[in-house]
Formats: C-alpha cells, sequence, structure tokens
C-alpha cells in the first residue's frame, strides 16, 4: 500500500478523503457533535472535541491538527478506536487455560491488573490474532481486548487492566496497524527514558527541524510565548521518538507530549502537538479525567522552568523513508522481535458494517510506563 506524505503525516489517504469517509459514521458510534476549542487557547493550533455521551469510557476526544480538517479527524478517530473496544464482535475460539495452548508469549505479559492471580491454569475467553511477521493466528484473550470504565469490578478486572494501548483507527487496517505498533514502542521509549537518570537525557533543538508541519507548530508556540523543551527519546529498537515539554505564562502550568515516527521531524511535531493538545484538555476542561487539582497547581505569579545546563544533540538524520506501510510495518515488527523475541500481533476489530479499520495491536515484552513517572527534572 502506497503512502501519501502529507506536511506532517504519513498515511494512506489525505484528511479530507478520510474526512469526508467517517462523517457519516458518526451517529452509529455515538458521536453526537464534534466541536472546535481552536479559539480557547492563544497558541492557536486548531484542536476539536468529539462527544460521545453514552461512552463506556470517556466521552469526549480531543484531536489537534495544522489545519481544521486534521483536528477533526484526530478527534472522530479517536471516538471510534473507543467505540469499536467498547463493543468488539469477535468470535470466540477457545475457552481454556493457557497452558492448553501453544502461545508464541507468556499469558503475565499481557496488561496485568495490580495483583493479578492470572495464571497458566486461569480459564479465558480466546478470541484470535494476527502475527504481524508470519500472518499466523495467535490467540489472545478477549478482556484484553474490551474497554468497559463503567463495569463492576468483575473476575476479568481483577485479572486484566483494561487500557487502550495499541488500540488504533486508520483509512485501512494496515494503517491502523502502523499507528497501534508505532504506539507500544512509543510506550516503551518512554518507559526507558522515565528510568534514566537526568544526566543521561538528550536534549534537542526544535528550530533545527525543517519539516514544514513541525516547523509550524514551533513558531506557533514561539508567538504564543511559551518555553518549550524536548528531548531524544529513542532507545535501541532505533525508531524515532521524542518527549516535549511545553510552559507558558498564559496557563503557568508544565504539559508534556511524546512522538514516535519513523521521520525524525515528524516525530519531534507529534511530541510538540500531543503536548498543546494536553493543554488544551486543561483549557477547556471537556475531559471527563481531568482532575480538579490540576487547576490548584497553576500560579499566576510562577515564572518559566528553570532552563538546565545540558548540551544539545543533533537531530537525528532522516532515514531513507520506505515506499508503502507495509514495509513500515515489518521493519517495526522485525525490531520488536529481535528485542522481545516475541512476533508482535494484531487483532482485528473492524465492524464489517461500518467498515471502518480498527485493530489492536500487541507486543509482548515492550513496557508500559507509569504516568506518575513522567516529570520535568528537577519538578
Amino acid at each position: 500500500m502506497t503512502i501519501v506524505r502529507g506536511i506532517n503525516t504519513y498515511r494512506s489517504t489525505t484528511a479530507e478523503q478520510t474526512w469526508e469517509r467517517i462523517r457519516p459514521l458518526l451517529p452509529a458510534i455515538g458521536i453526537t457533535r464534534v466541536a472546535d476549542l481552536t479559539g480557547l487557547d492563544d497558541i492557536g493550533l486548531p484542536s476539536h472535541a468529539a462527544y460521545r455521551p453514552v461512552s463506556r469510557t470517556l466521552t469526549v476526544s480531543l484531536g489537534i491538527g495544522l489545519t481544521a480538517t486534521p483536528s477533526k479527524v484526530s478527534a472522530a478517530m479517536e471516538g471510534a478506536e473507543a467505540w469499536h473496544a467498547e463493543n468488539p464482535v469477535l468470535p470466540i475460539v477457545a475457552r481454556c487455560p493457557a497452558d492448553e495452548l501453544e502461545l508464541p508469549y507468556r499469558v503475565r505479559d499481557l496488561q496485568l491488573a495490580l495483583r493479578s492471580p492470572l495464571t497458566g491454569g486461569t480459564v479465558l475467553d480466546w478470541v484470535a490474532g494476527r502475527g504481524l511477521l508470519t500472518g499466523r493466528t495467535v490467540p489472545v484473550p478477549l478482556e484484553t481486548v474490551r474497554l468497559d470504565f463503567t463495569a463492576r469490578r468483575d473476575w476479568a478486572r481483577v485479572l486484566f487492566r483494561p487500557t487502550s494501548n495499541g488500540l488504533a483507527a486508520g483509512n485501512t487496517l494496515a494503517e491502523a496497524t502502523l499507528h497501534g505498533l508505532q504506539e507500544l514502542i512509543e510506550r516503551e521509549c518512554v518507559t526507558e527514558y522515565t528510568e534514566a537518570p537526568v544526566a543521561q537525557r538528550r536534549y534537542v533543538d526544535p528550530d533545527e527541524v525543517t519539516m514544514p508541519g513541525t516547523r509550524a507548530i514551533v513558531a506557533a508556540l514561539r508567538a504564543a510565548d511559551c518555553w518549550t523543551e524536548v528531548c531524544d527519546i529513542t532507545d535501541d529498537l532505533g525508531v524515532a521518538c521524542y518527549g516535549a515539554t511545553i510552559w507558558s505564562p498564559s496557563l503557568p502550568l508544565v504539559f508534556g507530549g511524546f512522538g514516535c515516527h519513523v521521520e525524525p521531524g515528524i516525530a519531534v511535531g507529534r511530541a510538540l502537538a500531543e503536548a498543546v493538545q494536553s493543554r488544551m484538555a486543561a483549557v477547556s476542561g471537556v475531559r471527563d479525567d481531568i482532575h480538579p487539582r490540576v487547576y490548584e497547581l497553576a500560579d499566576p505569579l510562577a515564572r518559566p522552568p528553570v532552563d538546565l545546563d545540558r548540551t544539545i544533540r543533533p537531530l537525528r538524520p532522516s532515514p531513507e523513508l520506505p515506499d508503502s506501510i507495509d514495509e513500515v510495518i515489518t521493519d517495526y515488527a522485525t525490531r520488536v522481535y529481535a528485542r522481545t523475541g516475541v512476533e508482535p500481533f494484531v487483532v482485528d476489530l473492524t465492524h464489517e458494517e461500518l467498515g471502518l479499520p480498527v485493530c489492536k495491536v500487541y507486543a509482548p515484552g515492550l513496557r508500559m510506563f507509569q504516568d506518575s513517572k513522567v516529570s520535568r527534572p528537577g519538578r
């Protein structure tokens, strides 16, 4: 599948084509409106919120982009991902303990609940995944797919922690798979970043980026008088990943974001955009998972974070970009397999009647960071 290289993206079609395709599907997945939040913040990057009042997870999904259409698509796609995980339609291929299956991974390497009693003898319902390198069938516990924050603490919640890690939507299943796998690699990089000593952090200058989309984001931050810090958090998997931190006197709180991409310049832009989106969540107050204490921490007399004595490293060079999304998936999956010894696999969550490709990617052996560990040095 060939790639459409946009201003700050890497997809199979344009954002405008995607929006025209998904807009008629919004009522079916419970999205009642997509609202423009852009004017609420002085940074000015287009930002939108998709509302799903009957959601069983979060009722609001946020999106951000360089123009309005990618921002709307981002918000709507995030809502679509959650809806598909809340409403999986997957045939049960087995009901048995893990010990009775020839699994290519350890079942306890999945996202477990705190103090999970899961063993190889626990009876589970299994659905079918597909290996990203061999294409072979891989059994996956159904309850690692399902998202439902309204459920009482039943047996499934005791065993597994509901998570959207690896959950992704796209114009095609390959595109969704790439997004999901990229997210898992990003989380692995963030884990290593949060556990590494401060002295080992590698700072970069976002002004060195030549990608037009990223330069537009940096310009918007500068115009809004935002203090900005970017770290190269790429690990030995070798997929470019960056972390960004921003602060502004108009909302004196530190916000962060992360970005992973085959093109380093785009990865920096994604990290900065995610930091702006995190800030917009606080500015707008629309997300139903925002704790009131966030606002208590805002000090109108605060000064910008202190710039540490740090060495600025050069931006990673751009690699020779593959011609197809399938090539990128194979490359990423091969890197993960070399690290973990387990082939990454994917579960197709697409509803046939909707035709919107959604999937969940698994990479047992990669780690997931804890939000509580993410902080700026000295804070």
